[in-house]
Protein backbone atom coordinates (compact mmCIF):
# COMPACT_ATOMS: atom_id res chain seq x y z
CA UNK A 1 0.00 0.00 0.00
CA UNK A 2 2.59 2.71 0.95
CA UNK A 3 4.57 1.41 -2.49
CA UNK A 4 1.04 2.12 -4.43
CA UNK A 5 0.67 5.66 -2.25
CA UNK A 6 4.46 6.85 -3.20
CA UNK A 7 4.02 5.95 -6.83
CA UNK A 8 1.07 8.13 -6.73
CA UNK A 9 2.53 10.79 -5.62
CA UNK A 10 5.48 10.71 -7.90
CA UNK A 11 2.91 9.85 -11.02
CA UNK A 12 1.63 13.34 -9.56
CA UNK A 13 4.89 15.64 -9.20
CA UNK A 14 5.65 14.66 -12.86
CA UNK A 15 2.24 15.68 -13.99
CA UNK A 16 2.45 19.29 -12.49
CA UNK A 17 5.96 19.55 -13.41
CA UNK A 18 4.86 18.67 -17.51
CA UNK A 19 2.19 21.20 -16.78
CA UNK A 20 4.81 23.64 -16.14
CA UNK A 21 7.17 22.58 -18.95
CA UNK A 22 9.57 19.87 -17.56
CA UNK A 23 10.84 17.55 -19.53
CA UNK A 24 10.67 14.59 -17.99
CA UNK A 25 11.78 11.02 -18.28
CA UNK A 26 10.09 7.89 -18.30
CA UNK A 27 12.99 5.82 -17.35
CA UNK A 28 13.13 4.57 -13.60
CA UNK A 29 17.10 5.67 -13.93
CA UNK A 30 15.38 9.25 -13.23
CA UNK A 31 13.59 8.12 -9.77
CA UNK A 32 15.71 8.86 -6.92
CA UNK A 33 18.17 6.47 -6.14
CA UNK A 34 18.90 5.79 -2.30
CA UNK A 35 22.64 7.62 -1.20
CA UNK A 36 24.82 4.87 -0.34
CA UNK A 37 25.98 4.95 3.48
CA UNK A 38 29.46 6.50 4.80
CA UNK A 39 31.75 4.13 6.60
CA UNK A 40 30.20 3.93 10.12
CA UNK A 41 33.56 3.58 11.78
CA UNK A 42 34.80 6.57 10.85
CA UNK A 43 35.05 7.70 14.13
CA UNK A 44 36.65 3.92 15.50
CA UNK A 45 39.74 4.86 17.64
CA UNK A 46 42.59 2.14 17.56
CA UNK A 47 44.12 0.22 20.13
CA UNK A 48 46.36 2.61 22.79
CA UNK A 49 49.30 -0.16 22.95
CA UNK A 50 49.93 0.78 18.88
CA UNK A 51 50.26 4.27 19.41
CA UNK A 52 52.43 3.69 22.24
CA UNK A 53 55.68 3.55 19.89
CA UNK A 54 53.89 6.32 17.32
CA UNK A 55 56.12 9.58 17.69
CA UNK A 56 54.18 12.48 19.00
CA UNK A 57 54.18 14.12 15.24
CA UNK A 58 52.53 11.50 14.08
CA UNK A 59 50.04 10.91 17.07
CA UNK A 60 49.30 14.84 16.36
CA UNK A 61 48.96 14.59 12.69
CA UNK A 62 45.94 11.79 13.21
CA UNK A 63 44.38 13.60 15.86
CA UNK A 64 43.74 16.35 13.87
CA UNK A 65 42.75 14.27 10.87
CA UNK A 66 40.08 13.02 13.30
CA UNK A 67 38.84 16.00 14.17
CA UNK A 68 38.28 17.22 11.19
CA UNK A 69 36.20 14.37 10.28
CA UNK A 70 34.07 14.67 13.47
CA UNK A 71 33.87 18.62 12.36
CA UNK A 72 32.59 18.20 8.95
CA UNK A 73 30.84 14.99 10.39
CA UNK A 74 28.87 17.88 12.90
CA UNK A 75 27.76 20.28 10.23
CA UNK A 76 26.21 17.54 8.23
CA UNK A 77 23.86 16.75 10.79
CA UNK A 78 23.21 20.26 11.89
CA UNK A 79 19.96 21.28 9.70
CA UNK A 80 21.54 25.22 9.83
CA UNK A 81 25.16 23.72 9.47
CA UNK A 82 25.99 25.24 13.05
CA UNK A 83 24.29 28.53 13.20
CA UNK A 84 22.22 29.66 15.46
CA UNK A 85 18.45 30.72 14.38
CA UNK A 86 17.45 34.26 15.23
CA UNK A 87 14.60 34.31 17.68
CA UNK A 88 11.98 37.83 17.19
Amino acid sequence: MFEHSEKRLADMIKFEAKVHGAEIKEDAASSPQPKPDKPRNAFLFGDPDAYKDMPQEEREKLTNQMMNRHQIWVQEKKPMGGKQARMG
